[in-house]
């Protein structure tokens, strides 16, 4: 009995186009004039020499058997099966010759009805351009109003590995939950960084210098604790908006739900002494998103101007009655770091002149250009299925969208790898629900390749992963504490932190 289920199941293996033990390449196959269907798409895509191995599967109705073979020059790598999975030994040793650029070639074969087919090959691009070895998000499930258990992850680029930053559920319980968010780095490295602690045991888990704390920073004098945050490049502070933040539901249309500020501000943290001054705090001016230029001295960010118009509502009221006028442009600051002051604000990009709303800027770390997400209206696009990313040369004032890495949904939360030849962003293009990580790579003058799926170990590892990548962060170092410690010092008690007119 055993023997006949084990043979019934090699069987069914067999025909779903299981590998077998030593594929050859079939004689004289039907040339198809089509390229393959296959998923994730990685046709034309350019990848960086470390990352790890594409894995993707053959989208052929009714074939029974296939064949993919990869060629770098001389070397050949045959793999058998629909789901295209190479190790990360024969991967690596493809990858060992692109000193310079180079392609790999990729032939896809399958047999139907006993007569085997060839697809027309496609490429992959491969650049001399190492891309940052970890990347960081945070899992959590695409709902609106619920969640229980989050992740901070961090990801080995060049494998699969996949470690744990910190879990809610080491904290939380049934009556009372934790939320995690907005982790972030300063210069890639995980020696200063930060991400908060919502609700039960709440406050900001920083590191300082390789020190770990809890704090809280909200003051007397500030709506709210530090929100999205940005660590200055050069400089010992940090800037973050502070937000009162809140989220209504449409009834009859595709984007689904508004996350809106009823206000919003800019703080500046000096960690050195614990203290928090403001930065902007206009009664009319909703400003979110700080982030900082390279050299150090500039500080941009995203602000909309909004006022109310009928005394007798709230602005919140006004925001959800009126919530396609809310728009945001790029402004910037020059911050003296010698008496900590800004200067007035300066309109960077008026996207609301345009109609359009422009949110979440990242400057390269060479200060030559900006990402932002650009939508029709709104700060929170990645709700919004018309969000696309765009780059602004910081040179010419030029800003472009990334044609080749665009898609018809969401596209959002736009970072630049350490040496600014990748970028990656959020997408929903996959199913419209889920957040996923695209990678693109970035060429001469600026120009932005097609962008491909962060690769995982088996094709078919999206569709049944039913969690969305929030915030994805590019990593040259893992973090140098444990789920545990940070849990520990979650559970002690914050240090506040106090307000000074001058946070010097």
């Amino acid at each position: 009995m055993k023997r006949t289920l084990y043979t019934l199941l090699l069987i069914a293996a067999t025909m779903l186009g299981a590998p077998s033990c030593s594929p050859s390449l079939p004689d004289s196959p039907a040339m198809s004039k089509k390229l393959p269907q296959i998923y994730p798409d990685y046709k034309g895509v350019t990848i960086p020499c470390n990352i790890a191995p594409l894995t993707f599967e053959i989208k052929e109705n009714e074939a029974t058997s296939f064949l993919t073979r990869f060629t770098v020059g001389k070397k050949e790598l045959l793999l058998a099966g629909r789901k295209v999975t190479p190790s990360l030994d024969e991967w690596r040793e493809l990858l060992a010759s692109f000193t310079v650029a180079g392609k790999i070639k990729i032939d896809t074969y399958f047999e139907k009805e006993g007569k085997w087919y060839m697809n027309q090959p496609f490429f992959v691009n491969v650049s001399p351009d190492s891309i940052d070895r970890y990347l960081s998000y945070r899992l959590i499930p695409p709902s609106y109003v619920a969640y229980e258990k989050l992740d901070i992850m961090q990801r080995d680029l060049t494998s699969y590995d996949e470690e744990v930053i910190y879990c809610n559920m080491l904290l939380a319980t049934e009556q009372k939950g934790q939320c995690i968010n907005c982790h972030h780095y300063k210069n890639y490295k995980t020696d200063n960084m930060q991400f908060h602690a919502r609700q039960y045991l709440g406050g900001t888990l920083f590191v300082h210098n390789g020190k770990l704390s809890k704090l809280d920073l909200k003051t007397d004098s500030t709506i709210s604790a530090g929100v999205y945050p940005s660590f200055n490049p050069v400089y010992d502070v940090v800037a973050y908006s502070v937000n009162s933040t809140g989220q209504v539901f449409h009834t009859v249309n595709h984007n689904k739900i508004e996350v809106q500020d009823a206000a919003s501000d800019l703080i500046l943290y000096n960690p050195v002494n614990n203290t928090v001054s403001h930065i902007s705090n206009g009664p009319t001016d909703l400003e979110v998103f700080p982030c900082w230029s390279a050299d150090g001295r500039t500080l941009y960010y995203c602000s909309a101007h909004f006022e109310v118009q009928d005394t007798a509502n709230t602005v919140t009221k006004e925001e959800i009655l009126r919530y396609e006028e809310v728009k945001y442009d790029i402004l910037a600051r020059r911050w003296n770091p010698e008496t900590y002051e800004f200067s007035e604000p300066d309109t960077l990009y008026a996207a609301s002149r345009m109609g359009k709303s422009a949110t979440l800027p990242r400057v390269s770390p060479d200060g030559r250009y900006m990402l932002f997400a650009l939508g029709e209206y709104g700060c929170f696009h990645v709700w919004h299925k018309d969000a696309d990313i765009y780059m602004l040369d910081l040179a010419t004032g030029e800003a472009r969208p990334l044609a080749d890495s665009n898609s018809d949904d969401s596209e959002s939360y736009p970072t630049w790898s350490s040496n600014g030849k990748w970028v990656m962003f959020s997408s929903r293009r996959d199913d419209g629900n889920y957040t996923r990580v695209y990678i693109a790579h970035v060429g001469a003058n600026g120009s932005v390749s097609k962008a491909f799926l962060l690769p995982q170990s088996s094709p078919d590892f999206y569709t049944l992963f039913e969690k969305s990548y929030n915030r994805p962060e590019f990593m040259i170092e893992p973090v140098q504490f444990t789920p545990v410690q940070a849990a520990e010092v979650l559970a002690g008690e914050a240090v506040k932190a106090t307000y000074s007119k001058n946070c010097k």
